[in-house]
């Protein structure tokens, strides 16, 4: 163990980032640049300064960065576009900009400053199932989390919304104006296309509608206003709706395999649809393969849409969307980057050699941290700078004892706290952070990451420091002698061999999991590794089969979304697979959790009936409290940091306080559409 300890301070060493912030030249508002058109509409026969070929209109355009923008094809417009799009509007390809545009876009703030048209994004990605390689850059659901996770979920394609005082009804105000890619209105008709041909057709959703539509038992209704407002009804306050519903699952359905969606183009997919086509004979083969993410031909919503994918292609291409809803606030149309190109490479470690060599602009998706020091070495050579994201992982490695366990005796003793307390006690989350994570994690007990609004630093963390003794005396309390070889057994005398089963076969996330048991074992128990591949330990692990299983607690920043490591929420919670099923069912399937399982999910279910954003807090807060505090998932270290490679002249990308997860759909809540090549 200290030979892995030596070797891993030997690979760490010290090393800065530097933040690149640079300006853009200075240029008029938007509000100056609206506030100029209404008057030059208001007195059309005075010549205006952008209208004239005078010194004024001279100087404005030179303090136009050379390569940033293009005016549109009306000098009037408050808008710019890209110099490609201008060129097919002047060809008479493209409407204008501002008939692009819905009547008020999203303005986005840019993370350092106003950027530049133009360049090829280069990213990699590992095939058709590695779909959040280009589904983590394009996050634009209903709604949207924020940059900041204290913040409230914000506007999206719906610029407001809306409840009845009851809680019942929720109106969704969409952008008047919003196009599809292929120009096609987007209206109220693609949400309701996705719930009734989609959503509820169980040939295309076998299991029926998503949890967060159903309240009551009873499953949401549409009530159309007009084509851009349209209201949603429940049986009972809908507490999940906003985040669950429309800032998590709101994106153009199927997000890759997720098949999360709240909308689909009706326009486009209703001729490949078996309701809508008699021909088809309801098969629904050609409309899973057209309502695909990666369909060249599917119209989106998205900065950037897939234009050149196949199967067996060794590249994937998406080219800057015309009719982009979004604005800077300069009025200039987003994205600023022209195209991403993905390289389909083998596995893991090819991403990581393209990024060492300078083949990637920026990118965090399968990077490897412990390479962090050959990134460094190779930074200045090609280019490029390193970031450090923290992970929403609340711990990179924990450990599930499972209180529904087949065995009663272990059963008991896993449902005992002050066990899951002494195994907590005896480990060394020190060593840990030093041999897996170069000491750049955060030891921690709780649930949640720091970022989280959900984060309490008044909770206790007694149990996470380093103390065996404490450990040891906490067994003997139990009643767990110590017999033949110094290993514990029950109090009848029967041998305690506990087994940890674990999907991770090698790498640092194993070298975590057998510090732990070295530790256990130095405290007399008798402990085994079970590593095997997760599509055999997935099953076993869900299906009650595993005493003791190890994943990470993930879902950290906002874990109400998913509370699977708050308590026996379903199936994939394995401090109590049965108790979670048993939840998912409502009582029908599993078995009865004892109280204080049952005391939070109490909790979580007065959490989903109120959409009163304080009440809501309040009650979250107490089950991480709750979850924290009794142990039910021992953690180790967290917030280990995500290696993001990001080339010099890319912009406005935020390297470092920033906390990526898989449910915000990280970066996707940077506005990737805002980062710029800036090649001067």
């Amino acid at each position: 163990m200290h030979r892995k300890l030596q070797k891993s301070l030997m690979l760490l060493s010290a090393f800065m980032l530097l933040v690149l912030v640079t300006a853009c030249q200075s240029r008029p508002s938007l509000e100056e640049e609206l506030a100029a058109a209404e008057q030059a509409e208001a007195a059309p026969g005075e010549e205006t300064a952008a209208e004239a070929p005078g010194e004024e209109a001279a100087a404005e355009t030179a303090e136009m960065p050379a390569e940033t923008t293009k005016a549109s094809s009306d000098t009037n417009s408050a808008f710019r576009e890209a110099p490609e799009l201008a060129d097919l509007v002047a060809a008479g390809e493209l409407p204008p900009v501002e008939e692009r545009l819905p009547e008020n876009p999203l303005v986005v703030e840019p993370v350092e400053s106003i950027g530049r048209y133009g360049g090829t994004w280069q990213r990699a990605f590992l095939g058709i199932k590695d779909f959040h390689a280009f589904g983590r850059i394009t996050y634009e659901p209903m709604l949207r989390w924020p940059r900041d996770p204290s913040d409230p979920v914000q506007p999206g394609l719906a610029e407001r919304w809306e409840w009845n005082s009851a809680g019942t009804e929720l109106t969704l105000y969409l952008r008047k104006g919003l196009k599809w890619s292929d120009g096609e209105p987007f209206t109220t008709a693609d949400i309701t296309f996705w719930w009734e041909d989609i959503e509820n057709d169980e040939n295309v959703t076998p299991a029926g509608p998503h949890a967060e539509w159903i309240v009551g038992g009873e499953p949401m209704e549409l009530d159309i206003i007009d084509d851009t407002a349209i209201t949603l009804k429940f049986a009972a306050p809908n507490g999940l709706a906003e985040t669950i519903g429309l800032a998590f699952h709101g994106n153009q359905w199927p997000l890759g395999f997720e098949r999360f969606g709240f909308f689909a183009p009706r326009h486009y997919l209703e001729q490949f649809h078996p309701a809508y086509n008699a021909d088809l004979n309801g098969n629904y083969t050609q409309f899973e393969d057209k309502a695909f993410d990666f369909n060249p031909e599917r119209p989106a919503m998205t900065p950037w849409r897939i234009t050149e994918f196949e199967a067996g292609a060794t590249q994937m291409a998406a080219t800057r969307n015309p009719y982009y809803w979004k604005v800077d606030p300069e009025g200039n149309q987003l994205p600023y980057i022209d195209r991403v190109l993905f390289t389909l490479v083998e596995d893991r470690e090819a991403i990581n050699l393209m990024g060492i060599s300078g083949n990637i602009d920026m990118q965090t998706r399968n990077m490897d941290f412990n390479k962090i020091q050959v990134f460094q070495e190779n930074a200045e050579a090609s280019d490029f700078r390193i970031g450090l994201w923290s992970s929403a992982n609340a711990s990179q490695i924990t450990f599930f004892p499972n209180q529904s366990y087949s065995d009663e005796k272990y059963r008991e003793l896993m449902s005992d706290l002050r066990f899951r307390q002494a195994l907590s006690l005896a480990i060394d989350r020190d060593l840990i952070n030093e041999v897996s994570f170069l000491g750049q994690g955060v030891p921690s007990s709780q649930t949640v990451v720091r970022a989280s609004a959900l984060y309490q630093a008044d909770i206790p963390d007694t149990y996470m420091q380093f103390d065996p003794a404490a450990a040891a005396t906490l067994l003997d309390e139990i009643g767990l002698p110590l017999g033949e070889g110094g290993f514990r057994t029950f109090p009848d005398g029967t041998p305690i061999e506990l087994i940890v089963e674990t999907s991770f076969a090698s790498g640092a996330d194993l070298d975590a999991v057998e510090i732990a048991v070295e530790n256990w074992q130095e405290i007399g128990l008798n402990t085994a590794i079970n590593a095997m591949s997760r599509d055999i330990y997935w099953p076993r692990a869900t299906g009650n089969e595993s005493m003791i299983a190890v994943w990470s607690t993930d879902r950290g920043l906002v874990p109400m979304v998913d509370p699977i490591y708050q308590f026996p929420f379903d199936e994939r919670s394995w401090m109590g697979p049965l108790y979670g099923i048993w939840y998912k069912s409502s009582g029908e399937l599993g078995e009865a959790p004892p109280a204080h399982f049952k005391e939070l999910m109490d909790l979580y279910d007065a959490y989903r009936g109120t959409i009163d954003p304080a009440e809501q807090a309040e009650i979250a807060k107490e089950i991480v409290r709750l979850a924290s505090e009794r142990l039910y998932a021992i953690g180790t270290v967290g917030e280990a940091p995500n290696l993001v490679v990001i080339k010099n002249n890319i912009k406005n990308v935020i390297e470092e306080d920033f906390t990526a997860d898989w449910i915000i759909m990280a970066p996707g809540t940077q506005d990737p559409s805002q980062y710029y090549f800036d090649n001067e």
